[in-house]
């Protein structure tokens, strides 16, 4: 279990680093009038904002858990993952119901 926490924890860690930087790109008015959908622009800056922030609480707790003998630590740790899969879910549905096409959110760079 010990190598587990190790292992998410630093996936936590990087994931989370990236998603700042994206949280932060994100913040540039180039950026912003790349996107297409600003409700999709809404949802991926919620996503770079949260999932930082869930990483290092989910990661810290699971850590106590794990040094005060609890067995939940392990599903703790993963959380984050999880809420990074429910975020992406519902942004995948959100694009297809804007347009009908996946994976066009952005505007293609030759586009104005």
């Amino acid at each position: 279990m010990h190598v587990l926490l190790i292992a998410f924890s630093l996936f936590n860690l990087f994931a989370g680093a990236g998603a700042l930087g994206h949280g932060v790109r994100l913040l540039t008015k180039e950026e912003q009038a790349a996107w297409r959908s600003k409700i999709l622009l809404l949802l991926a800056a919620l996503l770079s904002w949260t999932f930082p922030l869930s990483g290092l609480v989910c990661t810290v707790l699971a850590w106590q858990h794990y040094n005060a003998g609890l067995h939940d630590a392990v599903p703790l740790v993963l959380l984050p993952l999880a809420w990074l899969l429910l975020l992406g879910i519902v942004f995948v549905a959100v694009d297809y119901a804007d347009d009908g096409i996946i994976g066009n959110a952005r505007r293609n760079s030759g586009e104005n």
